[in-house]
Parts: C-alpha cells; structure tokens; sequence
C-alpha cells in the first residue's frame, strides 16, 4: 500500500506541475484555484489516516472520522472542474483536458483511499456488511456535499461556520424538489459513478483487512 501513496504524492505533483507549465507557457495565471482543491482533496486521507492511528483510543478518533466525512466531499469535488474545460486561453484546448482529467483522477483517488482505509476500520469492527454499508452512506453523503459545493458554492468550512444558513437552503430544497430536480439527477449520476469506481478498485486490489494503515503506521 506504500505505492498508492507515492502514486498518490505523484499525481499531486503532476497536477501542480501542469499548472505551472501552463502559466509559464501562456503568461496567464490561470486555474491556480485547481491547487487548493487539489490540498483540500487530501484532507480525507489525512483524516482517515490519523482516525486509522487513534484506532484503539475511540473517543480519540471521533474527532478525525467526523472531520474525514466532513471533508470526503472535497476529493470527487475535483471531477466537477472538468466544467472549466474551454473557459482559459493561452494554450491548446487538448492540454486543459489532459491537465483538468490529471486533477480529477487524482481527487478521485484520494477520496477511494481515504475511504478504503474507513471502510476497513468498520469491517474490521462490525463486519462485512456493515463495512460496505457505511462504504456505500460516504459515497451517498459525499454525492451530496459535491453537488451543494457546485451548484450552492457551499464548502465543507461553512457546516462549521454557518450551520443555519446551509441547514436553510438544504431544506428548501428537500422541499421544492421539482424546482431543483438538478440536483437530484447529478447527485444520483455521481453517486452510481463513485460506488461503480470505488467497487471496481476495491475488486481488482483484492481483500485487505487491515488496509493502508498497517502498512503507514
């Protein structure tokens, strides 16, 4: 598991490292903002990792598993800047599709990782089916707060900083579901496509019981 993590470190400098050919090419400093997503998609694993260290000290680790979930979100978020392809200039459109593709197939591999590791920490604690049950919730939940960070421009600080405004837009749309059927559908379309990526990664890694953690920690 040690090579997932430096194929993990890789693909964060390769991302980094197009942006900055970019600007340099082009003298535009353009999609900078792709590189603070790309530090907020790694908060998950960090979470995960340090709930994955706590393990035998529970109430220890309820901080960084609510703070993982927290922030899961952040990770897939990454596949949602591929709406930016087109919108910069200064150098071929087939290079900002390579560069938006590294960032998101990053971002989606964080987030599997960090989730890997959560879903191992349950099954080893509850068993098999309630692994894949909290497996499957994450992805649900983390679907969710992708959509609300794309269409409300919320972010995972604000369910700190401002529970009460976020509490009111999500109950008007519990409540006006017809009106923000956009929503529904893309929060639907990703989750399937989360589930169908995370099961096919888990299949083709086989069974490890005690996930990327044993081997870090």
């Amino acid at each position: 598991m040690i090579v997932t993590l430096l194929a993990l470190i890789f693909a964060s400098l390769l991302s980094m490292a197009m942006v900055a050919v970019r600007w340099f090419y082009s003298g535009i400093p353009a999609y900078l903002f792709l590189l603070w997503n790309l530090f907020l998609a790694w908060l998950p694993l960090f979470a995960a990792l340090t709930t994955y260290a706590l393990r035998r000290r529970p109430l220890l680790a309820m901080g960084p598993a609510v703070l993982w979930l927290l922030f899961l979100p952040n990770a897939p978020y990454l596949l949602t800047d591929l709406l930016h392809l087109g919108r910069g200039v200064g150098v071929p459109l087939w290079y900002d599709m390579l560069m938006l593709s590294t960032f998101a197939l990053t971002g989606l591999l964080l987030g599997f990782a960090s989730l890997e590791l959560m879903h191992n920490l349950v099954a080893e604690r509850l068993g098999a089916i309630s692994g894949w049950f909290f497996a499957g919730s994450s992805l649900a939940l983390s679907s969710v707060g992708v959509t609300i960070g794309r269409f409300l421009r919320w972010n995972s600080w604000d369910a700190v900083l401002r529970p009460t405004s976020l509490l009111v837009d999500l109950l008007r749309l519990l409540a006006e579901p017809w009106t923000h059927r956009t929503f529904y559908v893309f929060t639907l379309l990703l989750a399937l496509l989360l589930s169908l990526g995370y099961v096919t990664l888990r299949s083709l890694r086989g069974p490890h019981p005690t996930g990327l953690g044993r081997i870090l920690l």
